[in-house]
């Protein structure tokens, strides 16, 4: 059996030290590492239950599993513990769409491109280990790896206050890894697990009484609520996207972000299901204070990308709903959310990005009319605003409707709360096109030009795999439906 999660590790961590070296050709360098990332993870699809063409038997556990001694001390057993599911499977894919995407859009950036194409590589790599690690302290290095290299990304390549949002993103997110990690080590000591090992984990919390549970149950909320983020949690983020350069705000609001949904699924809510069940009530106030706050915090911006940035948090809320429901229905619509949402909010930050270098500014009332001069750009930030509010046939449709189907369910009449709030982020998106998009020209200098070739390339990507997902849903939702985790569709 060929070990190819940890090829795939090799080939990242390889292709971001050649990154770093690689001087004036460090693009080149980092987009054939995107590439053969994106190959290895089409390799690991196709033996996957639920993709097209697959005729194998399932498989209880994780798929691709690999696991070799790597800590034994007295009474600490840490390994090297490695494996796949549906969930992490489409995580994986949604981080090697956006590092080529990334790449590719930030294919001009002249200031030390060494460093900069070496940290996108990195935060990929940090990305990845999350999402397929199954050792509480391998998942733990990972997690906290990724806070580095977005750490350098914002403080240096940044905007004018990039100093104060880097550290103001490093210093919330560190403080609740750091909680995080105190809930995950006292997990394991409660449970009396006799490794840091997923599965050694996951057998031995069934055995923890609901009191317990609990009290374990809510520093990994915290920790991992602070990640997504959601309400009261979230003042980091507006700061950290408005700052960041493009490239890091499409790894923060597509990649980062999802991190917090995927270990919540993975550490706490599979682990201690019990510990979850009594927490909900906490965990739906949240969501839904998320939803609403995001999205009246989106409808009252000027600056296009703090808009862009309050809508995820209206986002990471309908997935905080979603997980919260504890159904097979709101988890498999809690992962396509979170895949939809990756590629849509990188189409919208790619838009920001491009209208501010094209027109000078991103304050929205300043600039009107400019489908005539960058139609290319126009349409393409349509679709990324069409898809963000939930128009069918476009990524984020299916994702909604199922979640709204899968809270009608569990909470009957109460979806009509999130089914209301649609219609606010409706209202801003709508608000932003008509002042932006159409209507007489304003703001437009006399140089304008349409949307750069390599920018158009990677936004294009973006927009062909929202109509592709849109479309044919089917085929991340077989994926996922055929995980064979526990608590999930297919199990």
């Amino acid at each position: 059996m060929i070990p190819i999660l940890s090829l795939v590790l090799a080939t990242l961590l390889a292709g971001t030290a050649v990154t770093f070296l690689a001087g004036s050709r460090a693009r080149w360098a980092a987009l054939g590492t995107a590439l053969a990332f994106l190959a290895e993870v089409g390799f690991l699809f196709l033996g996957y239950p639920g993709w097209p063409g697959y005729n194998g038997a399932m498989v209880p556990g994780f798929a691709d599993q690999e696991s070799y001694a790597w800590i034994h001390l007295y009474w600490m057993h840490v390994n090297y513990t490695v494996g796949v599911d549906g969930i992490s499977l489409v995580l994986i894919l949604l981080t090697a769409i956006l590092q080529i995407a990334t790449v590719v859009y930030s294919w001009t950036e002249s200031k030390r491109p060494a460093a900069y194409f070496g940290l996108v590589t990195l935060t990929c790599l940090g990305s990845f280990g999350v999402f397929v690690a199954l050792d509480v302290l391998l998942f733990f290095l990972f997690w906290e790896a990724v806070l580095i290299p977005m750490f350098f990304l914002i403080g240096y390549w940044g905007g004018p206050r990039r100093r104060y949002a880097a550290i103001k993103f490093f210093v919330y997110t560190h403080v609740a890894s750091i909680v995080m990690l105190v809930g995950l080590l006292a997990l394991v000591f409660y449970s009396g697990a006799t490794s840091f090992d997923f599965a050694s984990v996951y057998a031995a919390a069934r055995g923890l009484s609901p009191v317990v549970q609990v009290f374990l149950f809510l520093p990994l909320l915290f920790g991992f609520a602070v990640k997504f983020p959601v309400v009261p949690f979230h003042t980091w983020l507006p700061d950290a996207h408005v700052e960041a350069p493009t490239g890091g705000s499409v790894l923060l609001a597509g990649l980062l972000l999802k991190l917090g949904g995927y270990g919540l699924i993975r550490w706490a809510v599979e682990v201690l299901p019990v510990g979850f069940a009594h927490v909900r009530p906490i965990v739906f106030v949240l969501a839904f204070v998320s939803i609403l706050w995001g999205s009246v915090l989106a409808l009252s911006q000027r600056d296009l990308k703090r808009m862009v940035a309050y809508s995820s948090i209206n986002h990471m809320g309908i997935v905080l709903l979603a997980i919260g429901l504890g159904s097979s229905l709101g988890l498999l619509a809690a992962v396509l959310l979170m895949f939809a949402h990756g590629i849509v909010s990188a189409l919208l930050f790619m838009s920001a990005g491009t209208v501010h270098h094209t027109f000078g500014t991103r304050d929205i009332p300043s600039v009107g009319g400019i489908t005539p001069t960058t139609p290319a750009l126009s349409t393409m930030m349509m679709t990324g605003s069409l898809a963000s509010l939930g128009l069918p046939a476009l990524i984020s449709f299916p994702a909604e409707f199922v979640a709204l189907l899968a809270t009608w369910e569990a909470l009957g009449y109460l979806v009509l709360l999130p089914l209301a709030v649609l219609v606010v982020t409706a209202g801003f998106y709508l608000w932003m096109m008509q002042r932006m998009l159409f209507g007489p020209p304003r703001g437009i200098p006399a140089d304008a030009h349409d949307v750069p070739t390599h920018e158009g390339v990677a936004m294009g990507l973006l927009v062909a795999l929202s109509v592709l997902f849109g479309v044919l849903p089917g085929l991340l939702v077989n994926v996922i439906a055929n995980s064979p985790v526990k608590g999930f569709p297919g199990t």
